[in-house]
């Protein structure tokens, strides 16, 4: 059965609103309608979308002020801005708030729908190229992409990120004695674990063999020792539940970004692998200790 595509459309202009989501209607997609930006983020967190189409200029928060929310709340969504003043129209500005593409009022159904597709098909490549192929969370490549959009908004804000570097005890182990097999198998049940734990808004990372990243981007972003005991019970849990042949085990350091006091994302990568290896040296000491 072939999914039916979902589309949310925002402008202040009612009747435009009706046009183009009868029109979409007959293509077979499932619309939705929002006359400002305020009730159309209420239905995006509540509803799944592909696409949100959106003007750009409508009374109180902006459209790029509202692509920058909705691509929190869902970051795999495609969003295609409408504006009918080019000579102010920023592109860039468009793409740094996380648009796919833009389109010129007045237009044609016709051309809507060919931009539609056109934006559809660089999302999938994007999504090809930033996508670790064993687990399905970013690579490192698509972590450097998202993490600098989280950066430059929180310089902006003036609001500190928490980052999670995380990596997993003993893989090397695994491999050796059991086969790169189940070595990919505890690589694949840590990108879940950590899917479980997290937001869908919440940028989740394989940036290296067993190393991995969160940048907290919601609501509890700040709150780092409340998600990472949230993990660690996920973790205590899984290991009960599940007959494997090894105890899945992780070690995690803590990085803070203060938009104070600037840094690269590779400065932050390495203060975290250092706490993340400061917590797996405590840990081989203790083990020496107890036996």
């Amino acid at each position: 059965m072939v999914k039916q595509s979902s589309i949310i459309i925002v402008d202040d202009d009612e009747s435009f609103l009706n046009m183009l989501k009868e029109r979409f209607v007959l293509e077979g997609y499932r619309c939705e309608t929002a006359t400002s930006a305020e009730s159309a983020l209420e239905l995006i967190g509540k509803t799944f979308f592909d696409i949100m189409l959106t003007d750009i200029s409508f009374p109180g928060m902006k459209g790029f002020e509202l692509t920058e929310q909705a691509r929190k709340l869902r970051p795999e969504m495609m969003v295609i801005i409408m504006t009918g003043f080019i000579d102010e129209f920023s592109y860039d500005g468009a793409i740094e708030a996380g648009a796919s593409d833009f389109i010129k009022k007045p237009f044609t159904f016709k051309e809507l729908k060919v931009r539609i597709e056109h934006a559809g098909m660089q999302e999938k490549q994007r999504v090809m190229a930033i996508t670790d192929e064993l687990t399905g969370l970013c690579n490192r490549r698509g972590f450097f992409t998202l993490a600098e959009q989280q950066l430059n908004l929180a310089k902006r804000q003036k609001k500190g990120i928490c980052m999670l570097y995380a990596d997993v005890d003993n893989l090397k182990g695994i491999n050796d004695t059991l086969g790169h097999q189940k070595g990919d198998l505890a690589l694949i049940d840590t990108s879940n674990l950590l899917k479980a734990t997290f937001r869908e808004s919440d940028i989740i990372a394989r940036i290296g063999g067993d190393e991995f990243v969160v940048i907290p981007v919601g609501p509890e972003r700040d709150n780092v020792e409340i998600i990472t005991a949230r993990f660690q019970r996920n973790l205590k849990d899984h290991n009960a539940k599940r007959s494997r042949s090894y105890k899945l085990s992780m070690s995690f350091g803590v990085a803070y970004f203060d938009p104070e006091n600037p840094c690269s994302i590779d400065e932050l990568l390495a203060q975290g692998d250092k706490m993340m290896y400061d917590q797996k040296r405590l840990k081989r000491k203790d083990s020496r200790i107890l036996n």
